[in-house]
């Protein structure tokens, strides 16, 4: 598989419509990383309120995929309570292929990223705006 095909017009629509997405500017909660080895950046805001997320933006300066896992980072977890569970270990987990069947704990749109399990270089790539949402929540 190259890099192309990973490309698949599902997550290049979800790409594009976090780009076009707002910032939100009344968050309590906000962080931000940074790839070093590609320079892609994630800026996650989060307002959470009583343990809900009431409003939630991702920004990317990066690529396709960093861009399309924002966009689901957004999507999915917008107007919910704060996740309980080891989200980021089932990822991993399920990432690197160390699971016959696909998680329970994991929203069936993160398999939209199914063909990322073979390139591990772009792991990264999908991790980070979960790994920035994860890090931002981790104090409230």
């Amino acid at each position: 598989m190259n890099d192309l095909t990973i490309y698949h017009k599902k997550i290049l629509k979800l790409a594009s419509t976090n780009r076009e997405s707002l910032e939100i500017i009344d968050f309590n909660f906000s962080k931000e990383v940074k790839n070093p080895l590609c320079g892609d950046l994630v800026e996650v805001r989060i307002n959470i309120i009583n343990n809900s997320i009431k409003n939630l933006s991702a920004k990317v300066k990066g690529c396709a995929l960093c861009e399309a896992s924002a966009g689901l980072v957004v999507n999915y977890f917008s107007n919910k309570n704060l996740p309980i569970n080891d989200f980021m270990e089932y990822f991993n987990k399920w990432l690197s292929k160390n699971y016959d069947n696909y998680p329970d704990e994991l929203p069936e749109e993160l398999k939209i990223f199914s063909p990322i399990q073979d390139i591990k270089n772009r792991h990264t790539c999908i991790k980070m705006p979960f790994e920035a949402f994860f890090k931002s929540i981790k104090n409230s």
